[in-house]
Order: C-alpha cells, then structure tokens, then sequence
C-alpha cells in the first residue's frame, strides 16, 4: 500500500519517468503573489525533455491560487499535462487555455486510505451505540473565505437550538486576529446578504466552539472522535455521536472535489450528511459507497443556491434531534447496514475502484499524446496499490 507522503515518487518512478515531474512544494500552492521555480519541486529524466506534467492535484483550482504556478509551467516548450482530483468546467477550460492534457484521478481516496488504515483494526468490531451522549458531530475549524459558509451553518444550529445536541468545533484554527464578525463585515466575503443577516441576529455570545480537551488528542478539532468505557475519576465528558456533519473544502464553487473529510464518518461507523458543492453526494455514491437517503431527505446535494442547500441539511438533522429516543433507535437500526457496508467497503473495493480509475486514465492520457507505455508494469503497480 502506497505512503501518501511517497505518491509523486512513486508516481514518477514508475509512471512518468520520462516526463518532467512538476508539483508545489508539499502538493499545497504557496499564497502569495510571486513565486518561482523554487517553490515547485521537479523531478526530470533529462534537461529538455518534451513531456512535462504538472500535479496539482491536493487543492480545488483556484485561479487566484495557481495561476502563477500554471505560468512557470508554461513558459517552456512541450506537451503538457495537468493532473487534478477535481471535475468543473474551470479545470476543463484551463486545460484547452494552455493547451494541455488533463489526468484526474482520486487524490484524497489514496491519502485516506494511508491516514485511516488504523482505523480498520480499532473498528472493524465496533457496534454502533443505541443511545449515544450526542446526537451529531461536526468540524468547522476554518470559518473564513471559502470556509465562510460555516458561519451560516453554526448560526442556523445555534437558531434551532442544536448546538446543546451536538459536538460542535468553529473557528478553532483560524488566524487568531480574524473573527466572524470580521468576515461578516467583509464587503468580498462568499457570505450572501441573507447569511449575514441571520449571522448578526444569532450568533453574537458564540466565538469559538471546540471539541478537543487533553483525553482528546488533535487540539485544532482534526481527530477522529472515539471513546472507550473506562473509569474515570475526572469526569471528562463523552465524546460518542452519531451523525457526522461533514463540512467539506469545496462549497461556493461548481466542482466536484471531496477531501479525507468525507471518510471520516465512514471510518468511524458514522451515517453522514455533507454540506459540500451540488453534486458531491452523487460523486461519492459514484465510487460505489452508499448514503443515506432511505433515511433522510437527500435532494440538498441537488440544490444550487448555497444558503438553501445549508438550510435544508440543517432540517434534516434538526427532524432527526426532535425525534423521540424510541424513535432514533429504529433510524439507527436502519442506518446500521448501510454503516457497515460502507466501512467495508473503503477497505476493499474502494481501493481498487480508484487504483483502476488512475491506471486507466493513465494509459487514455498515454494514447492521447502517443507515448509508448510497453515498459510499464501496469500489474505490479496494481498490486503494490491494493495490497
């Protein structure tokens, strides 16, 4: 099984080996106006080689983010491609802007399965708890920017009074100077007017939310939440929930893009609901994973307009909290197989559905450009993936 820190190594060792090898520093673009080859890291077999493709495959493409980067690259002559892990339009036209081929495949598939692998051996038993101390958990440590949809979430939480019901971390990791207030006031802020509005109304007295204390390692919010039955003399509280509200990367833009986020849940045995881009529901259920829609109203991931789509998982999680206790026990029982299937199947097909899906756009990405690919192990490769 592939290291997440090793995959543009391995990728160019044994894929692109004739190919300068281009991506940012760490995968992650650098946010500033100027950058220069010192910030991309290159692997090349020789100076001048013709064949020249970029990862930009970590990060959603934000013109205003890699455009500097997308330059640098190309300057120089020879067929280009750009890899992503998203599907839009924008990455499509920016591919015909540059003239350049594009590879997709499932960046955040692979780097859960490195993250998570633990998790198959400490949950592989795990029964899901009939009465649980919470009836959701959700992570917001990023509230600004593109993350400002968050703000809207926790004030239409606090609005409901779901807050007492859940685990609930918010802006826990943000710059220490900004506050919502500040991206409220922000005339360029993704917030509508109406988010504003109902903003300033709830959530005055709420600044930061957080999760974590010292039983709870990950102090910005970013661990998967578990407990075990133990005495204990401190009285800490329980950290056991059941729904997990995943607040995704990618909200305000038309891309289909999910993160390690998504996993998280699955991992953890946790039915989900996902506040993401429209559409993303649909790409996960794609790659053979199951949700949730015997069970609650799943139309939101169709729903284009951001506050409204926030607003309606907010009725649903606000419909399951008002359930009697009786009543959640028969959602939980129902949702159980569904858990089940999907933690099984992360940690079995879902790897190979991906490692498929990489090689064979490799090899369309090979035909389109007429590289000669006969040297390459492609089963080898297959193996060293899923195994």
């Amino acid at each position: 099984m592939l290291q997440i820190d090793h995959v543009y190594e391995f990728l160019y060792q044994e894929l692109f080996k004739d190919f300068d090898f281009w991506y940012p520093i760490n995968g992650v673009p650098k946010v500033t106006d100027f950058i220069d080859t010192t910030d991309i890291s290159i692997f090349t077999p020789y100076i001048g080689v013709d064949k020249k493709i970029f990862f930009y495959d970590q990060e959603p493409y934000i013109p205003q983010l890699v455009n500097n980067y997308i330059d640098i690259f190309t300057d120089l002559p020879g067929k280009r491609t750009i890899v992503t892990s998203e599907y839009s339009d924008e990455i499509s036209n920016l591919a015909i802007e540059i003239n350049a081929h594009l590879l997709y495949y499932f960046f955040h598939g692979f780097a859960a399965l490195d993250w998570y692998r633990g998790y198959h051996a400490l949950n592989y038993n795990k029964t899901i708890d009939k009465n649980p101390t919470h009836d959701f958990v959700s992570f917001n440590r990023l509230i600004t920017d593109d993350r400002s949809y968050r703000i809207y979430f926790v004030s239409l939480l606090k609005e409901h009074g779901l807050l007492n019901q859940g685990l609930v971390s918010f802006g826990v990791a943000d710059d220490v100077n900004l506050s919502w207030q500040d991206e409220v006031s922000n005339p360029d802020s993704k917030l509508s007017n109406n988010a504003k509005s109902h903003i300033t109304r709830y959530l005055p007295g709420t600044d930061k939310l957080v999760i974590d204390n010292s039983y709870i390692q990950g102090s910005a919010s970013a661990d998967i939440l578990r407990t075990i039955n133990r005495v204990d003399y401190n009285n800490s509280p329980k950290f056991d929930s059941y729904w997990n509200i995943v607040t995704e990367t990618v909200f305000y833009y038309n891309k289909l893009h999910l993160t390690e986020k998504i996993f998280k849940p699955i991992v953890n045995k946790q039915p989900f609901m996902l506040l993401a881009s429209p559409g993303n529901l649909a790409y996960l259920k794609s790659y053979g994973f199951k949700t949730f829609d015997s069970i609650i109203d799943e139309s939101y991931d169709n729903i284009s307009n951001n506050d409204l789509r926030t607003e309606a998982v907010v009725k649903q999680l606000s419909w399951y909290c008002g359930l009697t206790n009786k009543e959640k026990e028969e959602i939980i029982q129902t949702a159980t197989p569904i858990v089940e299937y999907n933690f099984q199947h992360f940690y079995g097909e879902f790897k190979h559905i991906i490692t498929r899906e990489l090689l064979d756009n490799t090899k369309n990405l090979f035909k389109e450009i007429g590289y000669d690919d006969s040297s390459i192990d492609y089963k080898s490769i297959y193996h060293v993936l899923t195994n």
